[in-house]
């Protein structure tokens, strides 16, 4: 199967879980008695101070996430913070346009703008998202734990519910990856062979794909042995999610209302639930993002569905638009087009396979 009809796949397949969710709401009563002025006045009474605010910190988390990649570059190569945070940029923006296909854009034109190794690339990629899946349990966990919550349904009642268990599972599941990876950095050679002969029934070429791989990510976990390193990454990324965090209530804040008095914590679960349903995208429009961050504040604080939604949106262009705007200031500042970012992400990854040949 091509990627071309792979991506339309997993975009109608998102589509068609978005509409199921949205179909299913209809049956809520406060839903069946939806009031669109609601919502625009909603956003269009939003307070302009805090979301000049929330603009800022939007901006400050692609700083952030640069000064990450940064720390866990400098075992490899001591790369430019101003790659890496327009890296970040042209990446998220391509990830807003054309969905997880976008994904490496960011490693493919920093692996080239500083001549490394797209292996090595992916290899940072993935201890980012080990990274960031660990701050956001842990986020999940306090909002969980010490925000007090009082569902008004017996929907949201059972959702909570589920959400403990899901929380006690999660925490289990991180400490696990914590320790693979912490295992894995100290043992790389060790592990590396062992994991080669319990799949030694694979073809020779899959095996050293296999093999490069996993050295080069033992390579991208460099930054453990080096507490410097370390320290300024997990400084950095607990800086990063309590900045999102602060950008949700700040969005809460400038609506008013039930939104404006909700605590910061709860903007934290939100924000769990939000990214949760960034699995579930549609380029350009969102969708799964939205509806997440809907449903938390509908069935969990019990906010009514106008605001509710006037969040999701005002939530989604906040943390969208201002992404692309600058993307495609940069974009003309490089001379480039999103086409020629797909082109160096694909050039970048063909380089990648023909090294593990």
């Amino acid at each position: 199967m091509n990627k071309g009809l792979r991506r339309w796949l997993w975009l109608a397949g998102g589509a068609i879980v978005i509409a199921l969710i949205f179909y299913n709401l209809r049956g809520n009563p406060e839903w069946r008695s939806f009031h669109w002025d609601r919502l625009w006045a909603s956003i269009s009474g939003a307070h302009l101070d805090s979301l000049l605010l929330a603009l800022a910190g939007v901006y400050c988390t692609y700083l952030l996430r640069a000064i990450r990649w940064w720390f866990f570059l400098e075992p490899i190569k001591r790369a430019r913070l101003w790659v890496l945070f327009v890296g970040q940029i042209l990446g998220f923006s391509a990830i807003f346009l054309v969905g997880r296909p976008g994904e490496l854009v960011r490693p493919g034109y920093i692996a080239k703008k500083e001549n490394v190794p797209m292996s090595a690339m992916l290899a940072v990629w993935l201890l980012e998202r080990a990274f960031d899946i660990i701050a956001m349990v842990v986020l999940f966990a306090a909002a969980l734990y010490f925000q007090p919550v009082g569902p008004a349904t017996a929907r949201g009642i059972s959702a909570l519910h589920v959400m403990h268990k899901g929380g006690n599972v999660l925490f289990g599941f991180i400490g696990l990856m914590v320790l693979g990876l912490v295992l894995f950095r100290l043992q790389a050679e060790r592990m590396t062979a062992g994991t080669l002969k319990l799949f030694s029934f694979l073809p020779d070429r899959a095996l050293r794909f296999f093999q490069h791989f996993l050295r080069s990510f033992g390579e991208g976990l460099s930054v453990i042995r080096d507490w410097k390193g370390l320290a300024g990454s997990i400084v950095s990324t607990a800086v990063l999610w309590s900045l999102n965090t602060t950008i949700f209530w700040l969005v809460f804040r400038s609506l008013g209302g039930e939104l404006g008095r909700l605590p910061w914590l709860a903007s934290a679960l939100t924000l769990f639930c939000a990214a949760l349903g960034l699995m579930i995208q549609v380029p350009g429009i969102g969708g799964g993002f939205q509806v997440g961050a809907i449903l938390a504040l509908t069935e969990i604080f019990n906010v009514p569905a106008e605001p509710a939604t006037g969040a999701g949106i005002l939530l989604w262009i906040m943390m969208s638009v201002p992404c692309l705007g600058l993307g495609l200031v940069l974009l003309i500042y490089e001379g480039l087009s999103f086409r020629k970012l797909e082109a160096i992400a694909k050039e970048e990854e063909q380089a990648a396979r023909l090294e593990k040949v």
